[in-house]
Parts: structure tokens; C-alpha cells; sequence
């Protein structure tokens, strides 16, 4: 009989930021190196201050909504950086997607951040809808861009957010 014995090692790579996010999958190096760039990107994703991309969003695959392992983590980071870089190959970089995690990633920290959920009405019935963050400085900006998103499948009669009117369209401009 012989006996072998073998001495094995494992790579492990771990944020700066969240020492407690780590992973041994050498896909998530270059997201860890990322998300420590960007560290508001850690608490959009892992706090629910953003309705967008933040914990429990529907933005994610449903294993990692809510979850606050190493891997649920990691798979919302990454999801976040492909829509941000314009890399997401289904979106590009000039979709509203991208510039919706764009836009969260910017304004994340100032006053009065918030998210909500955008619907567009046509006076009969709920259209299209999305859920976006917004300040109280730039939400005639986000419900601009999510008009121009809706496009003119529908005739937009007017725009809610979270149920409450914030644009009514003049039917001249329609």
C-alpha cells in the first residue's frame, strides 16, 4: 500500500470594503475590484434605501433579492456594474436600464434620495411601469426619461409614481 498525501491551496478574494464579502470564483475578482471603487455600490446594494437595485429588488434573480451571503451579494454587484458599464449584453449602454443604475450610483448619497415605482396611464388603463430612484431635485428629469422610455405604443395621459400623479401630458403634445 502507499500513501499519498497532497497540500492544496485556495485563492481567496475579499473586499477591502466588506472584508466579509469574499469568493474563491476568479469571475468576481474583477467585481470586488470594482464595487471597492465604488462604495456607495455596496450599500445600494445591500440596504433598501434604493427601491431600484437595493435589497429585495426585482431587479435581481429571486435567489439573490434578499440574500446577504458572500455569493446573493456578489450577484447583485454584479448585475448592478454590467447595466452601470453598458457590459450587460441585452441592455447597452444607452438603454434607460443603464442609465437607471447610472443614475442610482450618482445620486445614491444625496438629500432626499429615494426610489419609487413609474407607471404610465392612457386614461383607460396602467401601461408600461418601472421602478427608479429619484431626488427631489432631478425627478422631473427621471420622469422625462421614463416618458421617452414609454415611447408612443400608448397615448400617455398622465404619469404616476408610487399611485400618485407627478406629470399630466397636454394633449396638444401628444
Amino acid at each position: 500500500m502507499h500513501r499519498d498525501e497532497f497540500t492544496q491551496s485556495t485563492i481567496v478574494w475579499r473586499s477591502d470594503v466588506r472584508p466579509e464579502v469574499r469568493t474563491t470564483n476568479p469571475a468576481f475578482a474583477d467585481i470586488l475590484m470594482w464595487a471597492d471603487g465604488h462604495p456607495c455600490a455596496w450599500d445600494v446594494v445591500c440596504k433598501t434605501k434604493s427601491k431600484a437595485f437595493g435589497l429585495g429588488s426585482c431587479d435581481y434573480i429571486g435567489w439573490a433579492q434578499r440574500g446577504m451571503t458572500s455569493e446573493a451579494i456578489l450577484e447583485r454587484v454584479q448585475h448592478l456594474y454590467g447595466l452601470a458599464s453598458g457590459r450587460d449584453a441585452f441592455q447597452g449602454p444607452s438603454s434607460i436600464f443603464a442609465w437607471r443604475a447610472r443614475f442610482t450610483l450618482e445620486h445614491y448619497r444625496d438629500k432626499g434620495f429615494a426610489g419609487g415605482f413609474f407607471q404610465q396611464h392612457d386614461g383607460n388603463y396602467p401601461r408600461l411601469c418601472m421602478t427608479m430612484d429619484y431626488t427631489p431635485e432631478t425627478l422631473e428629469d427621471v420622469v422625462s426619461r421614463f416618458i421617452e422610455w414609454c415611447g408612443r405604443d400608448y397615448k400617455t395621459e398622465y404619469i404616476t409614481l408610487n399611485c400618485e400623479v407627478v406629470r399630466r401630458m397636454d394633449p396638444q403634445q401628444q
